[in-house]
């Protein structure tokens, strides 16, 4: 009797253990701030994954230093699938090129969940440019230099595309530095500036309004949120790049855990409901699984250290 009242224990002890595990909450670091874009997105498919996952999900903002803050509490991290990041592509990628010394390596120090959502950049000029389509602009500012300054903050996604595509364009283009590509719209908005290549999501309602015309995606294909806008590789331009919002975990965190949460991240992203919500934020979804993902964060970091060096850009210390 004693023997079957401890085996009866023990039974319990464990029921209860796995029981508190599950109920462990999950933590999501957002290493910008509430209101933006990458925020917005990332309760959206917390909300869903509370319910999938039967778990508390908690959205913790630790904005600073452009994802930096994020990524170092994310490296400091426990590996058990309890704490999580959202980060966009440009804090994994493209942020950690920009330092002689860089602070953090996205192959080696955390580990990817899933992809969910991508924004595309578009060529975007003041509507007294008189070019309707990105071979037109190409033509008009290789002729006149008021059509030349671009704007963009260094060492950007839209910095390196404005590069490539003055490159691909044979323009002699002239970048205009600004300390955020929010600052660099409302100049082209006001006719301070000629060209840029801001978020989608950004001016599509400005385009709409008259106050700017967008010529061309950066995108790999048409965007969903802007059918009618040719790709840039359709005008004739071997330029393509884009913004992606992902989840990553502690490196460490067992496979099986990051794919159970990435199979319930792609299947919240997938929805109807979120894909329509996230459309209206300016957001395209786009779910990938962390395989694939792995294999994106590799191939795009080497090749965007080949592109920020190929901009001239001055590395930070």
């Amino acid at each position: 009797m004693r023997n079957i009242r401890i085996a009866a224990a023990l039974v319990f002890a464990l029921v209860a253990s796995g029981a508190t595990a599950q109920q462990k909450p999950v933590r999501i670091l957002v290493g910008l701030a509430a209101g933006g874009s990458l925020d917005t997105m990332t309760r959206l498919v917390a909300d869903r994954l509370r319910a999938s996952l039967g778990q508390p999900v908690i959205v913790e903002n630790r904005a600073g230093a452009s994802g930096l803050i994020a990524i170092e509490a994310l490296k400091a991290g426990p590996p058990d699938g309890s704490l999580l990041m959202a980060a966009a592509s440009g804090s994994v990628t493209l942020l950690p090129n920009t330092y002689r010394s860089p602070r953090f390596d996205p192959t080696r120090d955390f580990v990817p969940v899933a992809q969910m959502a991508k924004i595309d950049f578009v060529l975007t000029v003041h509507p007294s440019a008189p070019a309707k389509t990105a071979a037109e602009f190409a033509s008009l500012a290789r002729m006149d230099e008021r059509y030349r300054n671009f704007g963009s903050a260094p060492g950007t996604t839209p910095h390196l595309l404005a590069t490539q595509f003055a490159r691909a364009a044979g323009i002699a283009a002239v970048h205009v530095p600004y300390k955020g590509n929010a600052q660099a719209l409302v100049d082209l908005v006001g006719g301070q500036l000629s060209a840029a290549f801001p978020a989608a999501g950004e001016v599509i309602e400005l385009d709409r309004s008259g106050k700017v015309r967008m010529l061309a995606s950066a995108g790999r294909r048409r965007s969903i949120l802007m059918p009618e806008v040719p790709t840039l590789k359709e005008s004739g331009y071997d330029v393509e790049g884009d913004a992606w919002f992902a989840l990553f975990a502690p490196a460490g965190t067992p496979d099986a855990v990051c794919e159970r949460l990435g199979r319930a991240v792609i299947e919240a992203v997938d929805s109807a409901e979120l894909r329509e919500r996230l459309a209206h934020a300016g957001i395209e979804a786009a779910g990938l699984p962390a395989k694939d993902l792995g294999v994106k964060v590799r191939a795009e970091y080497e090749r965007l250290g080949r592109e920020l060096r190929a901009s001239g850009f001055r590395l930070q210390d």
